[in-house]
């Protein structure tokens, strides 16, 4: 049985089409508007050992954008520097002192292999109360610690009991932390780049771009800095070439947030 095929009059046709694609655009372009920002790349950007230097440490609290503060224990302006970030919208982080191979100073609250469940949790805890709105934490050098699974348990379940993130520095090729986050179900992210190991000008570009780089060919980049005069500086000149390239800067947890599946899926 052949079927009938119904000619339509191009007079008509002139008329329809053009009709049918009014009612289709606000659809075609919202769905293109979702996927832009659903897959633009982000980039998380965490300023380490906050804590003993006021000026360099206001000096990252003034950056424009969600920087993410990591403020050390027990530091002379730790707490102030934390409180003074959260007023300004910037997200703020525990760093932790962990053992490291080198048997390089911790300074106080440092966490190291020796310590019983108990004393490590306290000491932990302790930390994290001297620094106000911290909302996550991640390890200061920590090479040895972090190759270990029985402390990084412990650092995930008081993690868990006071519902924060973790952000593994990768301070070791070896390190379990993140897979020990996972396994706990802690929100947790890893570094992909130090910025600032050489602060001189060539180097921090090579480092930002590596980061940039990553961003695009991934989807998201966490990068590493510290409050040096030289990597304020460069921040304060390259952040707005983020969105000129078109990669969000975010916090930590919205980019937590943004992965979620994926982590739950591992």
């Amino acid at each position: 049985m052949t079927a009938n095929l119904v000619m339509v009059p191009k007079c008509i046709n002139t008329i329809i089409y053009p009709f049918i694609w009014l009612l289709l655009i606000p659809f075609v372009a919202s769905t293109y508007v979702v996927k832009a920002d659903e897959f633009q790349p982000s980039m998380v950007i965490i300023i380490d050992d906050l804590g003993y230097n006021l000026a360099n440490g206001l000096g990252i609290v003034n950056l424009p954008g969600p920087i993410t503060l990591a403020v050390m224990p027990h530091t002379p302006y730790g707490a102030l520097l934390a409180r003074q970030g959260a007023a300004a919208d910037k997200q703020i982080m525990l760093h932790v002192p962990m053992q490291n191979h080198a048997g390089l100073r911790l300074g106080p609250g440092g966490l190291t292999l020796d310590m019983d469940e108990h004393q490590f949790k306290q000491v932990l805890r302790e930390d994290l109360a001297s620094v106000p709105h911290a909302e996550g934490l991640n390890n200061h050098m920590g090479s040895a610690l972090t190759e270990q699974t029985l402390p990084m348990q412990w650092t995930m379940d008081v993690a868990n009991e006071m519902d924060l993130f973790f952000v593994d520095s990768r301070t070791s090729a070896a390190s379990v932390a993140l897979q020990q986050a996972l396994s706990r179900a802690v929100p947790a992210l890893t570094r992909d780049v130090f910025l600032d190991n050489d602060t001189s000008t060539d180097a921090l570009e090579i480092q930002f771009q590596e980061a940039m780089d990553i961003a695009h060919e991934h989807g998201h980049a966490v990068l590493i800095g510290h409050p040096y005069p030289a990597t304020v500086e460069f921040l304060r000149k390259s952040l707005g070439r983020l969105d000129e390239a078109g990669i969000k800067l975010t916090s930590a947890t919205a980019l937590i947030r943004q992965l979620q599946p994926h982590l739950n899926a591992l």
